[in-house]
């Protein structure tokens, strides 16, 4: 009984706590999509590719999501409901919900790679399918975005990343 105990109390309480983090960012950056008032770009039904290197397996994990691209960031949120993210564009501290771009956005065609990938993703990146964004996270995360039009999207996530990067 004690062991039992000990299980719950080390393992599964902290698990409920983390889920339940989760689930309040991934409402926030909801909410901070729906305020948003400019929406430059939007698509729906994406099979977004989270890609994580853990230990030295390689972790990969797709879901049906909804990405956008607002004033203030890169949102992908799953259609579930259970996971997303906001890519800040501005500096400054990340809020509830926000990752934070390690390398800089690359264009996927054909499955190749156009651009600068991080020294610790290349070897672990291994093939990807047609065309896409490729958004190298800080953690070691990526996300694989197959948005439509991605030559479209790449230049708007482009204009977006120099306009934040002004001086005001």
């Amino acid at each position: 009984m004690i062991v039992i105990a000990g299980l719950v109390t080390t393992v599964f309480v902290p698990l409920r706590v983390a889920v339940a983090k989760q689930r309040r960012a991934v409402e926030t950056v909801r909410a901070r999509l729906a305020a948003s008032k400019t929406v430059r770009r939007r698509a729906e039904a994406v099979a977004v590719e989270a890609i994580q290197k853990l230990g030295a397996s390689v972790g990969r994990v797709s879901r049906s999501s909804t990405c956008a691209l607002a004033d203030d960031g890169l949102y992908c949120l799953s259609d579930d409901g259970r996971w997303g993210a906001r890519v800040r564009l501005a500096s400054g501290t990340p809020e509830i919900g926000d990752v934070v771009l390690a390398g800089e956005p690359c264009l996927v065609k054909g499955g190749a790679v156009i651009g600068k990938l991080t020294d610790d993703l290349g070897p672990v990146l291994g093939s990807l399918p047609g065309d896409g964004l490729l958004l190298q996270l800080g953690g070691g995360l990526t996300w694989f975005a197959p948005v439509p039009d991605v030559e479209g999207w790449f230049a708007a996530l482009q204009s977006s990343l120099a306009q934040a990067a002004a001086p005001a």
